[in-house]
């Protein structure tokens, strides 16, 4: 019987040798091209590849080569005693150090095996025992006996007759029978839950500060463990398990196993997934003016990557989610399932309900993420990072995440009310996220398939551009909309009571369209114009009605006519009342000159009589008020085109006065000449109300203006 082990050789005995590579790596290269049998090493890690498979010369080099003697590695330090099982072990289930400490056993009872075909079986174990007491078996074979044996208190345990023969007998059971038991002896120690209730808190203490907090609560010394005690068992245990009560539920569902959804059999528009991201710059109100930080919806096909359509908004409501899906259906036609989140912009009645929503009008499904798990919409999530958040990071607005970026964010806003930074306007954003979205489209995407770039001639990933037009070139057509902006419009049910609709606080009306209707309707709106509707019928024919306009049927409560006639009537009584209250103010001026008693002068007196006795002569002739006669009719009468009015009466002097002084720029110089010299007459400036110098500089200032000496 020949030695099972001296048909396979590691590659670090193969490296070298004839018609061989001259590294390891080259002997694993040349392995895995060719196919070579191989399996993993009984011992230790890698590879070994049975001698079958060699060249000739190769094979015959090694022979020659294996008698030379090989240096003895060291020799780990022996394990703890462990019991052994009665049942064999799944391999697949054993931890790395009960696989090694297996390994070692088959060795060893390999090498007795071999030497029993030489001898008998009771001589080969008592060569192999005395031999592994002297240290003068093979290299492999007596580190073997190391990593199989134990300690006992503090000898070590011995390899022995009867050791072998319990080993062969547990082999017949099955080879994971040679594994040790798992080192779970003694449960879990006392202080483990008290430490625990000190570690798992959202406060994320440290190990040291647990033990202190256990310390200083008053905890049984016996029941606080010592710092390497606690970090021991905190790695045991792996990091997830213990950071429960640490971290999150999605922190912890980041650090556990995923599944990778595959996208390969998907056609474009067949999911399309979609969601929003608060801006991480300020822009600037479009109505205030005011720094605030915008929503940002976008939606990207799940197939080939491609950036369908974006929104922005105050907010993730529902105008911004219509928005976007009417850019991505613009674009790419109807999609077969929208893959959303759960708030409210998305799941509401415009979107989802059975009978209006937008899902039952153009044919297609919602579907929602649970809630608090993200990594399910992990394509609109990275296309955040590729799009959105690199064009936020060309202005000077840039503020990062608030969670992360707080210091940043009061920087930004002092600089911006300093007039350090200028806000960007919507327009200017919007200009750069197409942009951005542009170059998104037409860059690699390493979710895409491997292709040979046309311009290089390397390899790399498609474009999503490139795969859409992939599946455009195989066949695949968009379900397109004739009216997208038609069909995009929001619509909820209302009544149609007496012609009237009432809708968001206001009344709509169609005398003609709604005239004989009574009942739901469907009624479509547009958010941003609210001066009409319009009105679909709820039936399965779901025709269009008509067209009914806010306040369209409201009426003046009067005609016009009979509202001309009120509104002349009401003039009249407003001039005369005003009548009234002038003469009543003029009257009250005379006695109040009348009742002024003040010293005048000698010619004061002679003027003041003459006024007296000019009065008392007119006094009982009619009072014919200044006439102010139109342009037109004063053309007539001065036989030459008008440009001021005309006064007549017994007080067309002073009226003339009073217009002249307030208009002495339209006065021409013969005009400002007969206007200084009347001022010169003080019963002309008493006529007017005027001191002693008071008119006159004015009028000789204006005649210097006018270049008048």
């Amino acid at each position: 019987m020949t030695d099972p082990d001296s048909s396979w050789a590691m590659a670090a005995e193969l490296a070298g040798l004839p018609e061989l590579p001259q590294t390891q790596r080259g002997v694993h290269l040349l392995a895995e091209r060719a196919g070579w049998l191989k399996r993993k090493r009984l011992v230790g890690k890698g590879w070994e590849y049975h001698l079958g498979v060699l060249p000739e010369a190769a094979r015959t080099a090694l022979t020659e080569q294996r008698p030379q003697t090989v240096a003895l590695p060291a020799v780990p330090e022996p394990r703890a005693v462990l019991p052994e099982r009665k049942d064999a072990l799944e391999v697949t289930d054993l931890k790395r150090w009960q696989r090694e400490t297996m390994d070692a056993r088959l060795v060893i009872l390999r090498e007795v095996e071999r030497r029993a075909a030489l001898t008998s079986m009771s001589e080969a174990i008592s060569s192999v025992v005395a031999l592994a007491a002297d240290g003068t078996l093979p290299a492999d074979v007596q580190v073997a006996v190391s990593l199989a044996l134990a300690k006992v208190g503090k000898d070590k345990e011995t390899l022995s007759a009867s050791t072998i023969n319990r080993w062969r007998a547990m082999a017949k059971r099955g080879m994971g029978a040679l594994a040790p038991a798992p080192m779970d002896v003694g449960g879990t120690p006392a202080w483990v839950a008290p430490f625990l209730k000190f570690y798992r808190t959202p406060n994320r203490l440290t190990v040291s500060a647990a033990l202190r907090e256990m310390h200083g609560a008053g905890v049984d010394p016996k029941l606080i463990p010592s710092y390497s005690q606690a970090r021991r068992y905190l790695e045991r245990i792996g990091e997830v398990e213990a950071g429960k009560g640490r971290l999150s539920r999605l922190q912890l569902t980041a650090k556990l196993p995923f599944i990778r959804r595959d996208t390969s059999k998907l056609q474009p528009m067949d999911v399309i997934n979609g969601d929003g991201h608060m801006s991480y710059m300020l822009v600037m109100h479009p109505n205030t003016g005011r720094a605030f930080r915008p929503e940002l919806t976008e939606v990207f096909d799940v197939a080939t990557r491609m950036h369908l359509g974006w929104s922005i908004n105050f907010s993730e409501n529902t105008h911004a989610v219509v928005d976007a899906l009417r850019m991505a259906v613009e674009f790419g036609g109807v999609p077969k399932i929208v893959h959303w989140d759960n708030g409210s912009g998305a799941k509401n009645k415009n979107l989802q309900d059975e009978v209006s929503g937008l899902k039952n009008r153009l044919g297609f499904d919602f579907y929602h993420q649970t809630p608090g798990n993200p990594q399910a919409g992990g394509i609109v999530e990275r296309g955040h990072q590729q799009v959105l958040i690199p064009a936020a990071r060309r202005f000077d607005s840039y503020v990062g995440r608030r969670d992360k970026d707080d210091g940043l964010l009061r920087i930004r806003t002092k600089a911006i009310k300093e007039g350090k930074i200028r806000l960007p306007t919507i327009s200017e954003v919007v200009e750069v996220i197409d942009k951005m979205r542009e170059v998104y489209n037409n860059t690699p995407h390493s979710s895409l398939p491997w292709i040979i770039c046309p311009a290089t001639r390397k390899r790399r990933h498609e474009t999503p551009n490139e795969a859409w037009q992939r599946h455009v070139d195989a066949g695949w057509k968009p379900v397109k909309v004739e009216n997208a902006l038609e069909e995009f419009r929001l619509e909820e049910v209302r009544n149609v009571v007496r012609g009237e609709i009432r809708f968001h606080t206001m009344i709509y009306a169609n005398p003609v369209g709604l005239k004989g209707l009574h009942g739901k309707v469907r009624v479509r709106f547009d958010p941003r114009d609210g001066s009409k509707i319009w009105v679909w019928s709820l039936d399965k024919h779901d025709r269009f009605i008509c067209e009914a306009a806010r306040d369209g049927n409201k009426l003046p409560y009067l005609v016009d006519s009979v509202l001309e006639h009120g509104e002349q009537m009401r003039l009249r009584g407003q001039l005369a009342r005003l009548d009234r209250k002038k003469l009543e103010k003029e009257g009250e001026a005379r006695k109040t000159l009348e009742m002024q008693v003040a010293p005048l002068s000698l010619a004061q007196e002679a003027m003041a009589d003459a006024m007296i006795e000019e009065l008392v002569l007119n006094k009982n002739a009619a009072p014919v008020e200044a006439e102010i006669i139109p342009l037109n009719e004063a053309a007539m009468f001065a036989g030459e085109q008008a440009r001021r009015p005309i006064f007549s009466g017994a007080m067309a002097e002073a009226d003339w006065g009073q217009w002249a002084l307030t208009h002495l720029g339209e006065l021409d110089e013969e005009e400002l000449d007969r206007l200084e010299a009347k001022l010169e007459d003080p019963r002309f400036r008493m006529l007017l109300g005027l001191d002693d110098e008071e008119g006159g500089d004015s009028v000789r200032r204006t005649k210097r203006r006018a270049g008048s000496p």
